[in-house]
């Protein structure tokens, strides 16, 4: 139990002189003595043990807490005589009355059986509905498998280690690689710190740690750490700013593992009691009517022809005859032979019932990063010189080998360097005079000697390297850790080593030995490049410097670059503007460019740079940019590198299909808008039809001179309307959002409002406006824009065909899911982070990939095995044709 102690109880006052309601949202901006100031801290002595025991007063422990536990009897109570439950034991209750005492001295033994069925088919239902209710538990043990249990801290200037769950805000604690962040915290210092922090935020790209505020907006800012987030480069000190559940995992916890919606009835109940409220109103009124005509004239005109025994008898068998006793059992086979068949398409429904909401369903809102793509950095494209290129084309052979580009330079270097087997996986093609390029011409060789350079530079300029790594798996109810071989290091690094090693069969460790490298500046945000010293191994008394990193900064240091045809020439402005017009171009369709350089020195002009630099270190000089001795002009440039996360195979076809079915796919995700918005036209979210043919919707926000908030509406960047910010209609967030926040309602009307909500759905707020003809447009917005947002806004913006949303928080994934609801949609969420878990939980449809974090997956309510977006295909089909033979059962059973 979490150990939480009122205000009431601290000592002193810990929030003398402090703005509490901006806590959460300046702790990233302010000065850092302010920030020592608010949680009475010092960088170099830490927290003081007296006042650590008022903190832990005032914000409890540092974990996140659990939820409340289950009444497992009342549960037990509620689930035997609820809903559909209550009638079948009164049909239970008049099967056995029938039995005896009714049966007289011959009673049906059918009568007998029929009771046990009922009752058995009551407790089966039961059990099973309260072991669908307690899985929810299990959403915060995933989170706690997240976190780390001991942290390194500096109190009363000591350094010491102390249990996580004791940290408090103001604590500084000490970070080192391969560290987990116990609490979110604002970085001190950084020696090439770097964490990655996808389970929370959905990026791959681990984050380069800054000590001052880069962005107004608390999760994009990098001098902010995450609870949970890795640290897989550098080290650090940092202040605890939030612990357990203030920090960014502990509400994200708290708003997945609420139980709001754990009571919600599903459509398939709604219709399940309708029928049976139609069929027990034809019972009754059957019943009536048998009564009234015995009573009136059966009675009366003939009272031998039947007694009021065999009346009641009469009755008992209407309402037995009449009641949908196999109504349950028909529903629960249907809905298992639907789940058998899903399970056969590598798809896990957690529950049965949420197959049928895919008849349903009209929008699905997915993430981008591991749903729609690979999660993985490949090169696609290789370019040098101002206009030639080499595409990298996958899982495709080639019988002629002459016409392939072998980098030669590279076979060079080293006996069995270069393996390239009869048939290889993956090849590069020039973009210029393919057919020319012939190993055995010279002439052709000098054409690719630039090529052979990039492809070298990759291999050198790279800290990439494979590494053993255990992976726990469970086999048979059996865990055992295997060992696998990963490729480790930044993703960049990681790309361009796949490049090498399976685009061209390089042995880069054998090359990487025989060209020994005498020094490295690493890469980091303030330089945006790393350089590298190679000694060749042809030219032993000649050193390579490689310098790779941001085009934009690469480019500065050159003064020439090689051509295609091997021939180095001068640098000219109007070269760097091509360029720089090339990588822009790139950069806007989504691509990750990064250049590449070069320049070769003697061995003696080295040794001399380097003692020039030494000489002034030890003589105390201060560097404006620290090149660590090396070069810092006349680097030859090579080319550019185009990296992609790439979509997977089945995505865009399958997302074509959908919105055959007339469903809208919405992508929301937490990536930069012109890399979201790159993807949705190579996965046809964006289609050809709308985005392309008729253009995309943006909005800008402005302030006026009543300093209200205005909207400029743009169409295709030009001016469509303007519009002053107007009505917001709350509700309850975390909620299904149908209904607006309003006073605490009378007992009468909750339950009225509960009887209702088994029959009949809860109307939307703005319900008209999935009636409304949707506008034929694209749209793009950002999350930074959602908090401005008002009725009329979310109603233009939700109109659109085709959406994006793009740099979105996880509770602005779930707002923009409650949105849809609050209009009448069905929605399914795509997810496969922790920092999806919130809208898959909230969703009417949450789904996750079985290659996500543990979290996602306990949220949802359906998991792709097979990792398939394809999958979703089948799931709509099945959950449609479900529909269909449900109505089938129906119909069979209303003869009775």
């Amino acid at each position: 139990m979490t150990n939480m102690v009122t205000r009431k109880h601290s000592n002193i006052n810990l929030w003398v002189n402090t703005d509490m309601s901006r806590l959460d949202q300046d702790v990233h901006v302010i000065p850092m003595e302010s920030v020592f100031q608010r949680f009475h801290s010092n960088q170099h002595f830490g927290l003081s043990t007296s006042f650590v025991h008022d903190a832990q007063l005032h914000y409890g422990t540092n974990q996140i807490t659990p939820p409340r536990s289950q009444n497992y009897f009342w549960l037990l109570f509620q689930q035997l005589f609820m809903g559909f439950n209550l009638i079948l034991w009164l049909g239970g209750i008049l099967a056995f009355i029938a039995y005896q005492p009714l049966g007289g001295s011959n009673p049906s033994i059918t009568n007998l059986a029929l009771g046990i069925v009922l009752f058995l088919i009551i407790i089966c239902n039961a059990c099973l509905n309260i072991y669908q209710k307690l899985k929810s538990i299990k959403i915060i043990a995933s989170f706690s498998k997240l976190l780390p249990t001991v942290a390194t801290v500096r109190r009363d200037g000591v350094e010491q280690q102390i249990p996580t769950n004791e940290l408090v805000p103001g604590d500084i604690i000490l970070i080192r690689m391969g560290d987990v962040l116990p609490a979110d915290c604002r970085f001190l210092t950084c020696e090439g710190l770097k964490i990655n922090s996808a389970e929370l935020t959905g990026e791959t790209k681990p984050i380069t740690v800054t000590v001052h505020c880069t962005s107004q907006v608390l999760m994009e800012s990098t001098n902010i750490g995450f609870y949970s987030s890795l640290v897989e480069q550098g080290m650090d000190e940092a202040i605890v700013i939030a612990t357990g559940d203030n920090t960014i995992l502990g509400k994200m916890s708290g708003t997945t593992t609420k139980d709001n919606s754990s009571n919600e009835t599903t459509n398939l109940h709604r219709e399940v009691n309708r029928f049976v409220l139609f069929v027990l109103v034809a019972d009754i009124i059957s019943i009536f009517i048998l009564w009234i005509t015995w009573l009136g004239w059966l009675n009366y005109s003939h009272p031998t022809f039947i007694t009021l025994t065999g009346n009641i008898l009469n009755s008992i068998g209407m309402i037995v005859s009449f009641l949908p006793i196999g109504l349950p059992s028909s529903i629960t086979l249907a809905l298992v032979i639907v789940a058998k068949r899903l399970s056969q398409q590598r798809i896990l429904g957690k529950s049965l019932q949420i197959v049928e909401s895919f008849n349903s369903v009209s929008v699905i809102t997915t993430d981008k990063t591991g749903t729609l793509t690979k999660n993985k950095l490949i090169v696609n494209e290789i370019f040098w010189d101002t206009d030639s290129e080499s595409k990298t084309i996958e899982n495709e052979e080639d019988e002629s080998f002459t016409n392939m580009i072998i980098p030669h330079t590279i076979r060079r270097l080293s006996v069995g360097s270069l393996h390239v087997p009869q048939h290889l996986t993956a090849k590069v093609y020039p973009s210029v005079e393919r057919s020319s390029f012939a190993l055995n011409n010279q002439e052709n060789r000098s054409r690719v000697e630039v090529f052979d350079d990039l492809i070298l530079g990759a291999a050198l300029c790279n800290n990439a390297k494979t590494s053993l790594v255990k992976d726990a798996q469970r086999k048979h109810g059996i865990r055992k850790r295997n060992l696998e071989i990963h490729v480790i290091g930044d993703p960049v690094d990681i790309a361009l080593y796949n490049l090498c090693v399976y685009e061209f069969r390089m042995e880069i460790d054998e090359i990487r030995c025989l060209n020994t490298r005498l020094r490295s500046l690493l890469f980091n945000s303030k330089n945006k490049f790393m350089i590298t010293a190679n000694r060749l191994e042809w030219k032993k008394d000649t050193l390579l410097m490689t310098m790779k990193g941001a085009p934009e900064v690469i480019i500065q240091y050159c003064s020439s670059y090689k051509n295609n045809d091997g021939q180095i020439l001068p640098l000219t402005i109007e070269i760097k503007q091509k360029l720089l017009h090339r990588q822009e171009m790139l950069s806007k369709n989504g691509y990750r460019v990064i250049a590449m350089s070069q320049q070769k020195l003697t061995k003696m002009r080295y040794d001399q740079l380097m003692q020039r630099y030494e000489e002034k270190q030890r003589s105390g000089i201060i560097f404006n940019q620290d090149f660590n001795g090396f070069p810092t002009e006349n680097y030859c440039f090579l080319g550019f590198f185009s990296l992609f996360d790439s979509p997977r195979f089945d995505v865009p076809d399958s997302i074509l299909k959908i919105r055959q079915a007339h469903i809208r796919i919405a992508m929301i995700t937490g990536d930069h808008p012109t890399t979201a918005t790159a993807v949705a036209r190579q996965v046809n979210i964006f289609s050809e039809e709308i985005s392309k043919r008729n253009g995309i919707d943006t909005f800008q926000i402005d302030e006026n001179d009543n300093n209200h908030s205005v909207f400029r509406l743009c169409r295709n960047e030009i001016l469509l309307q303007e519009h002053t910010r107007g009505i917001i209609t709350p509700f309850h967030f975390g909620s299904k959002a149908t209904t607006t926040i309003e006073k605490q309602p009378s007992w009468y009307k909750r339950w009225y409002s509960l009887c209702r909500a088994q029959f009949s759905e809860p109307k939307p707020i703005f319900y008209k406006e999935k009636e409304k003809e949707k506008i034929p447009y694209a749209l793009v917005m950002t999350g930074s824009q959602i908090g401005y947002m008002d009725d009329f806004m979310w109603n233009w913006v939700l109109s659109h065909q085709e959406l994006v949303f793009a740099r979105t928080s996880p509770e602005q994934k779930l707002h923009i899911i409650m949105e849809f609801q609050r209009r009448g949609e069905t929605v399914a969420a795509i997810g496969d982070g922790t920092n999806d878990a919130p809208s898959l939980k909230y969703a009417d449809v949450g789904i996750a990939m079985q290659s996500g974090t543990n979290v996602s997956k306990e949220a949802s309510d359906m998991i792709l095995l097979d990792n398939n977006f394809s999958s979703l295909i089948s799931a709509i089909e099945t959950g449609r044709l479900l529909a269909d033979n449900l109505k089938k059962v129906v119909i069979y059973l209303l003869p009775a």
